[in-house]
């Protein structure tokens, strides 16, 4: 049987999802929109298919290729969008061979071919569309091209052919941002009956592919689907219908609720997402309609175009803390003894910086929080800053990093080259607080930072570790 399928979308209700792709190759429970319809199609025994594409052809042959990846043989024409149906098959070069079936395949529907074509083929009409509970599944056993009732088949259509079988089923048309969410969280969670989805169950309400790490306690309620290639670190919560697809890495404490991860998109620490889509560092929160692009890749990053030199976790980081805390006491005392002395009223200042701890605002928006933190009111930069150990062992601040500013200055922050330092994470010892003078301008100081965000890594954090203890020792440290 031929079989004809309409992927030909202009797709702007998704955009920014459908800035550089279509809709049939967006993902959805892990798996291109276009792929769920071709698995329908073999799962039914047909194996030749022609496409009608519309915006990124080129884009869709590249990745579907010649169908061999699923047994299939797929070849391609276009048209313009959305073109009426009847129009698009009246442009064919070679007119399919009756009775055919034409679907359309950029949207999500329940594998039901079999029983549609079991049930269509006992009916002698030239046309028969396929309803799903009573809603369009946009599929059509047709023995006529010229039918009228082709146009059922136009994108949100709503009209309903003179002769039809109504099945059990669910449709998914994703007509918005809200309903591809939606659509990705109902196939997660099985309410798309008969769709067919990847993976193996591998603990109660988690499902994951292959080469995917992540631990069943991270389920804290609901249910998971988690593609290929993913890493979840062991604290990381995930509650709701959560879909996290392939090539996506989550980092420690991050909290996922009824959310859409889409493929190589990186989760920073602590970071804080419910009810949203996130596709790299885009991020559109669904229930109320926010699109935000985020520049600091220390909260969302995209996989694709930024490299990760990851620099020392908050865990070490935090023990390392302890650690100096024990190793500094002497030094709080004479810290103590200096401040009442040169200050006896005022002994200790209160600041307030922005730390790594990461909240949604009100517009549900994950950003760096603000935390206070005490300085020693001395002169001696090793005297004054010793409190904010405190905050490295509280995970506010990391030991090494860039300098800890206030939110005042982060938000004074517009360009895109002064954002680069907000790419790493703010810490107590870092090459900015060990070589650049306290009085220095403040774009030295940036400068600096950005070029620390650049070349993270553990290596280096361990080069400004070693390096500290020398600085320690020096004028520097105590007469700045």
């Amino acid at each position: 049987m031929d079989v004809i399928l309409l992927a030909d979308r202009k797709g702007q209700e998704l955009l920014p999802l459908t800035d550089t792709t279509c809709v049939s190759l967006l993902t959805v429970a892990g798996k291109m929109v276009i792929e769920h319809t071709l698995e329908a199609l073999v799962e039914a025994n047909l194996r030749q298919a022609h496409i009608i594409l519309s915006s990124y052809a080129e884009q869709v042959k590249d990745v579907l290729g010649n169908g061999e990846r699923w047994g299939m043989r797929l070849t391609y024409s276009t048209s313009r969008a959305e073109e009426p149906t009847l129009q698009q098959l009246a442009a064919l070069q070679k007119q399919p061979t009756a009775p055919f079936l034409i679907v359309r395949a950029d949207i999500i529907r329940s594998s039901q071919i079999s029983n549609f074509l079991e049930q269509a083929n006992s009916l002698t009409d030239p046309c028969v569309q396929a309803l799903f509970n009573g809603d369009n599944a946009y599929m059509m056993l047709c023995s006529d091209a010229q039918q009228s009732d082709l146009n059922c088949l136009d994108w949100l259509s709503k009209r309903i052919a003179k002769t039809t079988v109504n099945l059990s089923g669910a449709v998914a048309t994703l007509y918005s941002l809200a309903d591809y969410h939606q659509a990705n969280l109902n196939a997660a969670a099985g309410r798309i009956p008969k769709l067919l989805i990847s993976g193996r169950q591998t603990a109660l309400g988690l499902t994951q592919g292959r080469n995917t790490q992540v631990y069943p306690q991270s389920l804290k309620q609901g249910i998971a689907l988690i593609g290929s290639n993913c890493h979840l670190q062991p604290s990381v919560e995930l509650r709701g219908d959560v879909v996290i697809a392939d090539n996506v890495i989550i980092d420690h404490q991050a909290n996922i609720e009824s959310s859409v991860i889409l493929p190589h998109t990186y989760i920073g620490e602590l970071v804080e997402l419910r009810n949203a889509i996130v596709r790299g560092n885009d991020l559109i929160r669904v229930d109320n309609g926010t699109i935000l692009k985020i520049s600091d890749s220390f909260l969302l990053a995209d996989l694709k175009t930024k490299t990760f030199n990851k620099s020392l976790n908050a865990i070490p980081s935090r023990l390392f803390g302890l650690l100096l805390l024990l190793l500094s006491l002497p030094l709080w005392f004479l810290a103590l003894f200096i401040s009442l002395l040169q200050n006896p009223t005022h002994p200790v200042i209160v600041n307030k910086l922005r730390g790594n701890k990461i909240e949604l605002n009100d517009f549900g928006v994950p950003e760096r929080t603000e935390f206070s933190v005490l300085e020693w009111n001395v002169r001696m930069p090793v005297l004054r800053y010793l409190p904010r150990i405190l905050a490295v062992i509280s995970g506010d601040l990391r030991l090494i990093g860039t300098l800890p500013i206030s939110l005042e200055t982060a938000n004074k922050r517009t360009e895109e080259w002064e954002k680069l330092a907000d790419q790493a994470p703010s810490g107590l010892l870092g090459p900015t607080q060990l070589y650049i003078p306290m009085n220095a301008p403040e774009e030295e100081k940036l400068m600096s930072d950005s070029f620390y965000a650049a070349h993270a890594s553990v290596k280096n954090d361990l080069g400004y570790l070693l390096q500290s203890f020398r600085v320690f020792i020096s004028r520097k440290a105590w007469f700045n």
